[in-house]
């Protein structure tokens, strides 16, 4: 996927209204966004609800207003989407669920003994940090974005959210 095919396609869903613009749009970011989505709600049925809410929404956005990334545009309506989702019931975005689906690959039980007993060490440490860190932290290494999306998303810069992510590095590593 390149950003010029991307910009081009988000051009024809805001000038023309292309709805098969939007598909290729859609073909493209919706295994991410449904990823993302899945590691922050314990169940499938919202991870799908929430997904198919995004691509509402963005599809209304661009077609009224001009959109220069509609990756961060993505990622940026999935986070808010999430935060409201669990804002309804008074509960804030879980950490522990996304490590615990990472414990559910295969391997010999001594392995996954001490890959639990890690990540539980991790996520104490990860309780310690900010809420804006341990985003940071997710978004790069869990969804694999860059610097320019999480900024994006977080409205910072690019330098800002490296530096973010620096910082809740280093506080692990005094941690753990």
């Amino acid at each position: 996927m390149s950003t010029l095919e991307i910009k081009f396609l988000t051009f024809r869903v805001h000038r023309f209204g292309d709805a098969k613009a939007f598909r290729r749009l859609y073909e493209l970011h919706a295994g991410r966004i449904r990823h993302y989505i899945a590691f922050r709600v314990k169940r499938v049925e919202d991870a799908d609800e929430l997904t198919s809410e995004v691509f509402l929404r963005v599809w209304e956005y661009v077609s009224v207003h001009k959109v220069d990334n509609v990756t961060a545009l993505f990622f940026k309506i999935a986070r808010n989407l999430i935060v409201d989702h669990y804002r309804k019931d008074g509960r804030t975005v879980p950490l522990t669920p996304v490590i615990e689906a990472e414990l559910a690959a295969p391997g010999s039980v001594t392995d996954q003994l001490q890959i639990k007993e890690e990540a539980t060490e991790l996520i104490e440490a990860m309780k310690q940090l900010t809420l804006e860190q341990q985003e940071v932290l997710r978004m790069r290494y869990l969804d694999e974005m860059s610097a320019e999306e999480i900024g994006e998303q977080l409205d910072r810069t690019p330098n800002s959210v490296r530096v973010i992510l620096h910082r809740a590095k280093q506080a692990l590593k005094k941690q753990v």
